[in-house]
């Protein structure tokens, strides 16, 4: 009897059985059960205790819709069926099925349901059978963290901006939507929204505990990612730009993190060096970048390991800025900030200026 079986962790193949009850029931490791969600003459052959004995899941089952009906859990093999049995599985349905059930799938609870998400295909050497028993393993545990950090990003935007409430009015699509640039390792979206909500709430330093999570995150599962950032559009800035550090440095100033926004965040390709950023961001920007194109004075951010290295973009090339970020700059090599030196001018001045007695000149007693 010909079949298509469907291993988990594997792609389908076709295989011979010879029809007997024992052939089948090694087939799928077990007794067998024939589940006929199709209209044509298909049959679904599986463990009839599969999900009881804890056999991994293997693939989703839709209907005409496109809801999920059910999970196939262990081994099972799609045959014909026959006037009184199972039979050959046409060649017709041979090629359905396979390009159906072509990619192995994790399943994953989000947001109160399950959903299915395609596996690239291993090489064929490594499609071997699944474990009978499947623990708890790596992506269960990235999962939960996902979700959980999901959860936390949009309860602090909902309860601390009105218009977030307004504008994304299912909080378990937000959720999920998050949980899901998580899973795919798009870091860079989140962190833009974070600095979009400082900027725009005035609520500066507020999503330090969050970006902090985040960075967790990214060393956990080896994510890197860069930021860009490019001086803000205050007048404190226009002598700033497009400036070299050697021109700052003759002026006794510094690169004042202050003054920059961040423009843009996105995931840092295996290799990615600071130069092939520049070009990226001078010759193909992303279609989302709103910044303009890498220019002298802009920083980029690169984030590694949990520790995030800033380079500003100089004449030649970049250079480090380790005090960017304020609590990394050794003592020795902080500068005074713009911010910080009209600060102390304005105070300067208002300790020499002369002081205007509120006392007025007595008028003489009268006689």
């Amino acid at each position: 009897m010909k079949v298509l079986m469907i291993e988990p962790g594997k792609a389908p193949y076709e295989a011979e059985l010879d029809g007997s009850l024992e052939s089948m029931q090694e087939a799928v490791g077990g007794g067998i059960e024939g589940y006929y969600p199709y209209a044509e003459p298909v049959a679904i052959v599986c463990n009839d205790e599969g999900k009881i004995n804890g056999l991994p899941l293997n693939r989703a089952i839709y209907n005409e819709d496109g809801e999920m009906i059910e999970i196939m859990a262990g081994t099972f093999f799609m045959a014909g069926l026959g006037e009184e049995s199972f039979t050959d599985l046409p060649d017709y349905f041979m090629d359905q099925y396979k390009e159906q059930f072509k990619y192995p799938e994790k399943f994953y609870r989000l947001a109160g349901e399950i959903i299915a998400v395609k596996q690239p295909l291993p090489p064929e050497e490594k499609q071997q059978p699944a474990p009978v028993m499947e623990k708890p393993d790596g992506d269960d545990i990235r999962l939960d963290e996902s979700t959980n950090l999901a959860f936390d990003l949009d309860e602090f935007f909902r309860q601390n901006s009105g218009a977030y409430a307004d504008l994304y009015l299912d909080s378990h699509a937000e959720k999920e939507r998050m949980a899901d640039e998580l899973l795919s390792g798009d870091t860079g979206k989140i962190r833009m929204r974070l600095a979009a909500f400082e900027r725009e709430e005035h609520m500066e330093g507020e999503t330090a505990p969050l970006l902090a999570r985040i960075s967790s995150y990214e060393k956990e599962y080896g994510i890197s990612t860069y930021s860009i950032y490019q001086l803000d559009l205050s007048d404190n800035t226009d002598n700033l730009r497009f400036m070299s550090l050697d021109w700052l440095e003759s002026k006794g100033l510094s690169v004042d993190r202050d003054h920059y926004q961040m423009v843009y965040a996105m995931q840092r390709e295996p290799g990615e060096t600071l130069e092939d950023i520049y070009r990226r961001f001078n010759i193909d920007h992303p279609e989302d970048f709103r910044g303009h194109s890498l220019s002298v004075s802009d920083v980029v951010v690169l984030h590694e390991n949990g520790v995030d290295a800033a380079y500003y973009m100089d004449s030649i090339g970049f250079k480090e800025l380790p005090g960017f970020f304020g609590a990394d700059a050794p003592e020795a090599k902080q500068d005074v900030s713009v911010r910080k030196q009209l600060d102390n001018a304005r105070k300067q001045a208002a300790q020499t200026e002369p002081k205007i007695s509120d006392k007025r000149p007595r008028e003489p007693e009268r006689s």
